[in-house]
């Protein structure tokens, strides 16, 4: 993370990305936003805090402010949510997002809150305040005294979040993710609804896995590494798109009820355009979900392939989801993973496709059965090196890995296939 300090010369300035136990004694500015925020760019061309007089935007007062506070308060590092972050770094903005302190967990976390007025007057703390405080958000006073968030149920803590207001409606979900301790890449567009959905499973996942917390923020760190595209937004559309009953044949069908249980198995679904295999895959990947739900050492990874989204056109990624979405699953992080990361500078370069194959299949290696739903390898843009990709991985002949791919019946998919699809493909030119 980056702070901000005032130098001796009065310059406000920002320190080098800090983590771990370089991280100094700070204060947070818990703030609502507003239209005149000062953002990181702003700060770029700020000599000294003299200049903020001559700054036309209002959110100035709040900079300087939070900057004469701290050191009132003994302090010399200061965080603003604002201008601390470089939201033009996606990789930045997806890592202090999934880490930053919203609102709710800064007025728990910390065991110093103080409330001031937006001229600067002290209004009171935590625990003068903590009855107002409870009747305005419905936190409970014990919670506000100190009490451990582990002591409230997961139901309690999301009633909390009942009532907060969000300019952008996914943040109702993101801001919640210090409090469960979880990550989740962000995806502005998906909804609440789905926002909140993702936030449940991952917070499930955790429940079931039990991972310590600096394992779930070393996890966070490599899943915002990684910067993989989240395909359930596919998934949840063509979720809603379908009938119920459609495509429920195969679920019954001898092919894929072999497939399911067999060794190293494959599947090949094609048919022609327009005739539902999109949205056969979510039956599929809803069915594999539910199976894999009791049982920690199974687990269901899947991608879709879209031509309307650059993000997921590409073999690279896809890989890069799918290591996701186990290491999501995983008890632990395993240490192929973890030495990946720490020899990439912690994140700080990125890994070779070969290097990202072979953590994948050390992954994979872990559960009883990995269930893997590709969809649409029609609509990949380097049709080559996914081909070539998916030759590796059925080169390992993992038993426990059963993997299902869905397109248009192309030449070049059909030939690349063959050699290790054979006689395992289904046609969809048939009845629903």
């Amino acid at each position: 993370m980056r702070l901000l300090y005032t130098a001796g010369d009065g310059r406000l300035s920002w320190t080098d990305d800090l983590v771990g136990d370089q991280i100094p004694p700070y204060a947070i500015l818990s703030h609502t936003w507003g239209k005149q925020e000062v953002i990181f760019d702003d700060l770029k061309n700020l000599n000294s805090l003299e200049d903020i007089g001559a700054k036309s935007k209002a959110g100035w007062d709040k900079i300087r402010f939070c900057a004469q506070q701290t050191k009132r308060d003994g302090l010399d590092y200061f965080w603003v949510d604002t201008c601390c972050i470089d939201k033009s770094n996606s990789q930045e903005l997806q890592e202090a997002i999934n880490s930053i302190g919203w609102t709710l967990q800064e007025l728990l976390a910390p065991a110093s809150v103080a409330f001031y007025s937006k001229e600067g007057e002290l209004l009171g703390d935590k625990q003068s305040l903590k009855d107002t405080i409870h009747e305005i958000t419905g936190i409970p006073v014990e919670a506000l005294s100190g009490s451990r968030l582990s002591d409230f149920s997961v139901d309690d803590r999301f009633s909390w979040a009942e009532k907060r207001q969000t300019t952008r409606e996914e943040d109702r979900a993101y801001s919640l993710l210090g409090m469960f301790g979880v990550h989740l890449p962000l995806i502005y567009g998906e909804g609440e609804e789905n926002a909140f959905y993702r936030l449940r499973d991952a917070v499930a996942t955790k429940e079931n896995k039990g991972r310590s917390r600096s394992q779930e923020e070393r996890l966070g760190k490599i899943c915002s590494w990684l910067s993989a595209p989240d395909p359930s937004t596919n998934y949840h559309k063509a979720h809603k798109q379908r009938q119920a009953e459609t495509r429920l044949w195969l679920l019954q069908n001898a092919r894929f009820a072999e497939w399911k249980e067999g060794a190293a198995s494959r599947l090949w679904l094609y048919g022609i355009p327009g005739c539902g295999k999109t949205i056969l895959s979510s039956t599929i990947i809803e069915h594999l979900l539910q199976h894999c739900d009791d049982d920690a050492s199974m687990v269901t990874a899947y991608f879709y392939f879209d031509f309307n989204d650059t993000q997921k056109q590409d073999p690279e990624l896809m890989l890069r989801s799918l290591l996701c979405q186990l290491l999501q699953r995983s008890s632990t992080i395993p240490k192929g993973v973890d030495a990946l990361f720490s020899s990439c500078d912690n994140g700080q370069r990125q890994p070779s496709l070969r290097a990202l194959l072979e953590v994948t299949s050390q992954v994979m290696r872990q559960f009883t059965h990995a269930y893997i739903v590709l969809d649409a390898l029609d609509e990949c843009t380097q049709r080559q090196e996914l081909m070539d990709v998916l030759e590796t991985v059925a080169g390992w002949q993992l038993d426990n890995v059963h993997l299902l791919m869905t397109s248009r019946k192309e030449r070049d998919i059909e030939s690349s296939l063959e050699s290790y699809v054979k006689k395992k493909a289904l046609s969809l030119c048939r009845g629903t």
